[in-house]
């Protein structure tokens, strides 16, 4: 069997509340390893908003450019007045956006909503300084530097937890199977739950919080193994002398007995989720026999309706009573048919006799 196929999920640590636990399995399961992360899967970090924030900057101040020349200081009030308040507004969501640089955009953005009716409305002189779009425009270009330069990187969750999560990577290869037993059987129980339902008499969520701890547990422990395995690899194989290996020997039997510690606690899980798959199928069991007794009725009914088929009825007796007289009287008509037609056929012959 290849190591793809029994390659066992991530582990996270029991202890931590169960939203994180998920939150950490999503982020370690979603992604393979060793393949970059798509653009989304994590925040965006600095350098990411300093490409966003430059083709912000020029998407405005062109805009605003080609605004003032051929169309004066209105459209270009417009233009630049929109691109800081979206810009504001984006500003507002972000989480890994500082939270001072956001707090001053949402006031710069209040000011510049506010002022708005001055010049839409035509309260501002006829000629105000054309300088004004271009301080609107300043006051964006010093947000977007804010931001760049305070710009929290947020690592994943799984990273900020890594010492809480055990991948597979963190295994040998050769001790996977015994993981995937493990993870096999919580699937077992996870199933049961869905399918006993409110008739759960194994108490599945319990099992479920037991096997998840014994998971953890377990794959704690085939890391551990890993690391001090390799360790003693490398020290077999830098040993100089005979003696060296023998002083090795405890180190390479310690590794077998957890070996087989491990074993045989995978054994136990792998026998309950065999039991598990008994009391399922017993339960799957009793819930079509009851469905059969249920349905029973119908079948009772049906043939006691269909048991006063096998006594004489009296309307097909009277049926067939009727058959009988127009089966009498069909065969007399028939008989005087070949009557007259033997008639027919005789009266030549007879006339043709002796002159």
């Amino acid at each position: 069997m290849s190591e793809d196929v029994i390659r066992p999920r991530p582990v996270v640590d029991t202890a931590l509340p169960e939203e994180l636990r998920e939150d950490i399995l999503r982020e370690a399961s979603a992604p393979e390893p060793g393949r970059p992360r798509e653009d989304g899967e994590t925040a965006p970090g600095r350098a990411l908003r300093l490409r966003e924030g430059a083709v912000q900057l020029f998407g405005v101040g062109f805009t605003l450019v080609l605004a003032m020349l051929t169309a004066g200081w209105y459209l270009g009030m417009v233009i630049v007045s929109i691109g800081l308040i979206a810009y504001v507004g984006a500003l507002a969501v972000r989480r890994e956006a500082d939270p001072m640089v956001r707090a001053v955009g949402g006031v710069i953005g209040a000011g510049a909503f506010a002022t708005a009716p001055l010049w839409l409305f035509d309260f501002l002189p006829q000629d105000p300084p054309l300088g004004v779009p271009w301080l609107l425009f300043g006051l964006l270009a010093g947000l977007v530097t804010a931001d760049t330069l305070t710009v929290r990187d947020q690592e994943p969750t799984e990273e900020r937890h890594r010492d809480r999560v055990l991948l597979p990577e963190d295994i040998s290869a050769a001790d996977h199977g015994l993981l995937v037993a493990v993870q096999q059987t919580i699937d077992k129980v996870t199933d049961a739950r869905v399918e006993l339902g409110s008739s759960d008499t194994l108490d599945t969520a319990r099992s479920l919080g037991v096997l998840r701890e014994q998971e953890w547990r377990i794959a704690s422990l085939l890391a551990r193994q890993r690391e001090l395995r390799r360790e003693y690899l490398r020290r077999w194989q830098r040993a100089s002398s005979p003696r060296v290996r023998e002083v090795l020997r405890p180190q390479r039997e310690h590794l077998v007995a957890v070996e087989g510690h491990i074993r045989a606690r995978v054994d136990q899980i792998v026998e309950y989720g065999r039991l598990v798959d008994e009391s399922v199928l017993a339960h799957r069991e009793w819930e079509q026999c009851q469905e059969a007794l249920a349905a029973m009725d119908a079948y009772t009914d049906l043939r006691a309706e269909a048991s006063l088929m096998s006594a004489p009825s009296p309307e097909v007796a009277e049926l067939t009573d009727t058959a009988e007289v127009a089966r009498g009287v069909r065969d007399d008509s028939v008989a005087r048919v070949r009557a007259a037609t033997t008639d027919l056929v005789e009266l030549p012959e007879r006339q043709a006799g002796p002159r």
